[in-house]
């Protein structure tokens, strides 16, 4: 560790090392106060939507959206009950486009 004692006993010789240490250290140092700081951030949970609130995202009509059943983001949860996943939703029109 670089303290004052370490510099002012040094050589003369061994001054230029010591300055670059001190340089490297300063650098480290300043990337560490100027990199931003990444918060961690809770992924929002998926929602499940209604064939009507898909259809609007989709731009499909309801009737079309529930005879496809090939669709990645076709969640069937009951015998009568289909859900869409918003997030597959997002997914799939950014593939798409």
């Amino acid at each position: 560790m670089i303290d004052e004692r370490t510099i002012t006993e040094a050589q003369p010789g061994d001054l230029p090392s010591i300055l670059g240490e001190l340089a490297r250290l300063t650098a480290i140092a300043t990337l560490r106060l100027t990199a931003p700081t990444v918060a961690a951030v809770e992924p929002e949970p998926d929602r499940l939507l209604t064939a009507e609130q898909a259809a609007l995202l989709c731009g499909l009509s309801v009737e079309a959206l529930k005879r496809r059943r090939d669709l990645p983001f076709r969640r069937k949860l009951g015998p009568k009950t289909i859900r869409f996943s918003a997030r597959g939703i997002e997914r799939h029109l950014k593939r798409s486009a």
